[in-house]
């Protein structure tokens, strides 16, 4: 699912139209889209109210059909709506986002108007736009290639306990060199 296709819905409780579907607040913790931001009519630009994603029953062409309309205050979440420009934490404009990738409500990549795409888990903050840091190099949870040098027990990804034995034992430029992209060497 796309935040395209949530953009500028109708939701019902019912067979009532209750408002409009502008943006999704997602935790940026969790990744998850907690809440739909919404306006009480279809030509509003800001948000007026906000609902638990939870209270979704389905959604099709016509609109988005909710359980119930219980307004909310988001709290600890991005706010992201389409045509929100996006910096990197130097100051460079990436562009403005255009859509944004969603599987079973947990927020994937943004997608902005100049072909970039950025994972979720790089958005630092988000108020009048969304400010992105750079992908860590070697994230935790990467793939770690066979032969998994000398660390017994170590696992098939990199986790935290394993690179604070990797900096106890003075090996983590051994443990860098023997990710991708410097080796080929991959399960």
């Amino acid at each position: 699912m796309y935040l395209s296709q949530l953009v500028g819905k109708t939701l019902f409780v019912g067979n009532a139209p209750r408002g409009v579907c502008l943006g999704v607040g997602v935790s940026l913790k969790t990744q998850r889209v907690r809440y739909l931001l919404c306006a009480g009519n279809a030509g509003a630009r800001t948000a007026d109210f906000a609902i638990n994603a939870s209270s979704i029953l389905r959604t099709n062409e016509t609109g988005i059909y909710l359980s119930r309309l219980r307004a909310v205050f988001p709290q600890n979440c991005a706010k992201l709506f389409p045509k929100l420009p996006v910096y990197a934490q130097n100051g460079v404009f990436l562009g403005c986002i255009t859509d944004l990738k969603m599987s079973s409500f947990c927020a994937e990549c943004v997608f902005t108007d100049t072909g970039e795409k950025i994972p979720v888990s790089c958005v630092t903050a988000c108020l009048d736009a969304v400010i992105v840091r750079k992908a860590p190099v070697y994230p935790l949870g990467q793939r770690i290639p066979a032969p998994v040098l000398s660390f017994e027990n170590a696992g098939t990804t990199v986790t935290r306990p394993l690179l604070k034995k990797a900096v106890e034992r003075g090996e983590l430029i051994k443990l860098t060199l023997s990710l991708p992209p410097f080796t080929t060497t991959a399960r």
